[in-house]
């Protein structure tokens, strides 16, 4: 770790509420395991492991040369750690696992592509591969095939003739360095004399990258996800870092000072778009090489909110302006490795900042980096985001165990002349369960089925209403210009018209699995009070918790409609005629709209709806058991009177459940 690691725990306020609330919830939890018998002990458990293992993840995305590598050496405390110089450069998802459980002595875990993502990329071309197939871009496919030929032909020289054995597998190791990780994730100019041979061996066989590492400014697990960016020769790892961003809490966007987002690239803005407003952190890195930050930093700040809006993303979005250089200096505690231009522009930050009658220190140098401003943000975000889930969520679950313990102890207690009501209209508790179980999957078969079915309706009428309209103008193009020159229609409305399918079905959901929820909730609450009468006082099953529904990742993966290369103009060159344009590019952009579809059904859609139905199985599963429990206690004389014998008063017992309840009931409020 770096010198002055203590400065990383600067942010961590923002975490402290969050944290403090779980202490008090694992308190609670061990309160209620005491009284609690071994099922529910077991329940309980789970619950404190889950807070436990709490992790939350960062992903960082952005311009080629903006600084990602360096931002996240600088929050890992390691400004060495991931190669961030022009050369070599990262070109792997790394992920730096912080403060998590492993697995032995574990600290490095590289993974290799599987054989059928090789042979994708080596047949097909990977991604670009598809998009120039599917436009019909034969040429374009000619230079794909080529530079594939050279990219095997070189990993081959580095790894054998036999390389490919290697695929499929990973490599794990007890420690890592720089060197080490240099040998799996980075790749460079083969012909500079200053990289190490032994650089990129693996590169272009690695598929992602895994670091463990404990860091105790930290007060909580960190998962920090460096991606090489969407815009690799292929595109082979753009799906692997929308499956990043699809698993992250937040989305930090690092961008260089003198690029900002006027020269961002599209394809990072696509994806940017699809998240929601919170998860989003904008980090304008390298303001240390502006000439006048000062001023230069508004005039930036108003470019980046212009180009947002443009693009149908929220102008609030959090922008944190620093200097991963500085960053460094401050962790480190060499100013040395600051050039003059950049202690000029350090000085005066640190003037305009009000700091000119203080003398300098590492403490401010750190401030004006602009690291503790996005630690804060990050922390914000966590604790906003996915704490406040886990909390609610464990609050719900331990709250309904409390409820779940409190009639199982009424039934324990109750005597043989009170007995157990059994109002269940004259079929046993065993079917009566089974009865209710069998109704609420039926019912959410059938909910799940039909928002399936509404948002894949909403969805293809999205993709016809696109296509008749980029037809209609393509035609007006044709009847205007004829075939002289080149048109394209932007594809920025499908998505618009997609994403508006895709929250139109995440508010349904919401709605109609929280009235599922809540009745089957009803229902199962019922069948306690049938079970044990009036005994049971003030009780209460809640319904589970609706899944969350993940941002709509897929609209933003590339399509053939955003390359804005030389495919295209060789695909107008080679129509002749109105019909054969309108009909070839109908095709096409049915086909590319099609595409998206079919992404955000198979990897969002039917996720969201898997989850909606085992929620609710979970949920019925548990009570299940418990009901099952009661009443075979209540039909064992002999066993009732046993556990009767060792137990606390029962007052003593709902006292204590009493205050449990009311003091989890009070923190969710």
């Amino acid at each position: 770790m770096a010198r002055n690691d203590h400065l990383l725990s600067v942010g961590n306020e923002a975490l402290t509420p969050m944290t403090s609330a779980m202490t008090a919830l694992t308190t609670q939890i061990d309160q209620l395991t005491e009284v609690a018998d071994a099922r529910s002990s077991a329940r309980l458990a789970t619950l404190k492991t889950r807070m436990e293992n709490f992790t939350a993840s960062v992903t960082l995305v952005g311009q080629v040369k903006a600084g990602k590598s360096s931002i996240v050496n600088i929050l890992a405390g390691r400004p060495a750690l991931l190669p961030s110089d022009v050369n070599p450069w990262t070109s792997v998802v790394t992920t730096l696992n912080i403060n998590t459980r492993t697995e032995g002595d574990k600290k490095a875990k590289f993974t290799f592509f599987e054989q059928e993502e090789w042979d994708n990329l080596m047949v097909g071309g990977g991604r670009l591969g598809e998009l120039a197939n599917r436009a019909g871009a034969d040429d374009e496919m000619d230079d794909i095939r080529r530079q594939i030929g050279e990219m095997k032909a070189k990993s081959e020289d580095r790894l054998g003739k036999h390389f490919d054995l290697i695929l499929g597998q990973s490599h794990q190791y007890d420690y890592f360095d720089e060197e080490l990780i240099q040998r799996y994730v980075c790749l460079g100019d083969e012909d500079d004399p200053d990289i190490n041979p032994k650089t990129g061996r693996f590169a272009d066989v690695t598929k992602s990258a895994e670091l463990f590492m404990d860091i105790p400014q930290y007060p909580i697990s960190l998962r920090l996800c460096d991606t090489p960016g969407v815009n690799d020769t292929f595109m082979v790892r753009e799906q692997i870092t929308l499956r990043s961003l699809r698993g992250s809490e937040v989305c930090v966007v690092v961008l260089a000072a003198s690029q900002a987002l006027t020269t961002m690239d599209m394809a990072l803005m696509r994806i940017i778009a699809q998240f929601e407003n919170r998860q989003i952190i904008l980090f304008v890195n390298r303001i240390d090489e502006l000439a006048d930050p000062v001023n230069q930093v508004p005039e930036i700040r108003d470019r980046i909110q212009d180009t947002l809006k443009q693009n149908n993303i929220d102008g609030n979005t959090s922008v944190v302006f620093g200097s991963a250089l500085w960053a460094e200096a401050a962790l480190t505690g060499n100013p040395d490795i600051m050039n003059e231009e950049s202690r000029q522009a350090l000085n005066t930050f640190y003037l305009a900042a009000g700091f000119g009658d203080q003398a300098p220190s590492l403490d401010k140098i750190w401030a004006l980096s602009g690291l503790p401003d996005l630690l804060l943000a990050m922390n914000e975000r966590i604790a906003e985001g996915a704490g406040t889930r886990l909390l609610d969520r464990v609050r719900h679950k331990a709250r309904n165990i409390a409820s779940q313990i409190r009639a199982t102890a009424v039934a324990k207690k109750l005597s043989d002349g009170d007995g157990v009501v059994r109002d269940l209209d004259g079929v046993s508790p065993e079917q009566a369960i089974a009865t209710v179980i069998a109704e609420y999957d039926k019912k959410a078969a059938v909910l799940t089925t039909s928002l399936r079915e509404k948002v894949l309706e909403r969805l293809n009428s999205a993709e016809k209403n696109f296509v008749k309209r980029a037809t209609d103008s393509l035609i007006a193009h044709l009847e205007e210009n004829g075939e002289e020159g080149t048109w394209q229609y932007d594809p920025a409305g499908l998505r618009t018209l997609q994403k508006a399918a895709y929250f139109s079905f995440a508010r349904a959901m919401r709605k109609e699995a929280g009235a599922l929820y809540s009745a089957a909730a009803a229902d199962v609450e019922a069948l306690y009070h049938k079970l044990l009468g009036n005994h049971l006082g003030e009780f209460a099953i809640e319904a589970p918790i609706v899944p969350r529904v993940p941002p709509p990742l897929g609209i933003g993966r590339t399509i053939a409609l955003d390359l804005q290369s030389t495919w295209w103009r060789r695909w107008w060159q080679r129509r002749k005629g109105f019909e054969a344009y309108a009909a070839d590019y109908t095709r096409l952009i049915a086909s590319e709209a099609s595409s998206i579809t079919k992404d955000i059904e198979e990897n969002q859609i039917a996720a969201v709806l898997e989850n909606v139905r085992a929620v609710l199985s979970d949920f019925l599963r548990e009570q299940k058991e418990t009901l099952l429990n009661i009443s075979a206690t209540a039909e064992t004389d002999a066993s009732r009177n046993a556990l009767m014998a060792g137990m606390a008063p029962q007052k003593s017992r709902d006292d204590i459940l009493g205050d449990i309840l009311k003091d989890l009931s009070n923190e969710a409020a």
